[in-house]
């Protein structure tokens, strides 16, 4: 079996799709880039400088995303056996079902902060506080994975699939709260950016100044005694799922 590396083919089969049913495009990353507000009294070259290196570092954010997105696809994607439901559809099919496009990031984030469990991307949706919609496509695909895999798939590949369920089970029970905040808070301050007001933007430090800002009461961890370093830390696990320039 030829391992997948590149979803460039099923990301380009969606775009398409989504064009000819809605007229429209689908970038291939999904976001709002803000460009930074300048002053009035800075000139025309040195806005431009800066601007061309907030692009850069905007786009270099997104790719971290997509790149993370496509080794999570291929993990997951490699170890399906052949007579997977997952599988049988075809490399397009589960694309369009899995990608971030059409799947809840912060339900991902619950199960698996890391991004370092084969089928988290599959189960997250299971362990979802609203769980899967029973009418869609997903559940179907996923219902015939579990049909198949009760009716005698292959040990080893059971195996794998049992411990990454009890991995995410688990994660699910215990997430991290700051992290899914920051997805929380980003999402947000994206939906209700003001444009021309900086401390709108879905920045890490308009973020974490948001997050503290808020009543923490209901939560289990207080953030304003997160040290700076902690904070880095989750800035940094964040970026694997939202575009954030660290």
């Amino acid at each position: 079996m030829i391992e997948k590396t590149s979803w460039d083919q099923e990301r380009k089969a969606m775009q398409d799709i989504h064009r000819e049913l809605t007229g429209d495009e689908l970038g291939s990353w999904n976001y709002r880039m803000y460009e930074p507000v300048s002053g009035t009294a800075i000139l025309s070259s040195e806005r431009n400088e800066k601007l061309t290196d907030y692009k850069e570092r905007w786009e270099k954010a997104h790719n971290y995303v997509e790149s993370n997105e496509d080794r999570m696809l291929s993990d997951c994607w490699n170890n399906l056996p052949e007579l997977s439901p997952l599988r049988t559809g075809g490399s397009e099919n589960f694309y369009m079902m899995w990608t971030r496009q059409t799947r809840n990031r912060r339900a991902l984030a619950t199960v698996d902060a890391t991004c370092g469990i084969i089928h988290s991307i599959i189960l997250a949706d299971h362990f979802n506080e609203t769980g899967f919609e029973p009418k869609s496509d997903r559940f179907a695909v996923y219902r015939d994975h579990i049909k198949w895999i009760m009716s005698g798939a292959e040990s080893q590949y059971i195996k794998k699939w049992s411990k990454d369920y009890l991995r995410c089970k688990n994660n699910a029970k215990n997430p991290d709260l700051i992290l899914l905040e920051i997805i929380s808070v980003y999402d947000f301050l994206s939906a209700n950016c003001i444009d021309g007001d900086p401390s709108q933007i879905p920045s890490p430090t308009n973020i974490k100044n948001y997050i503290l800002d808020k009543n923490q009461n209901e939560k289990s961890v207080d953030p304003h005694f997160i040290t700076d370093a902690v904070w880095e830390e989750k800035m940094n696990m964040a970026s694997r799922f939202i575009p954030l320039i660290c």
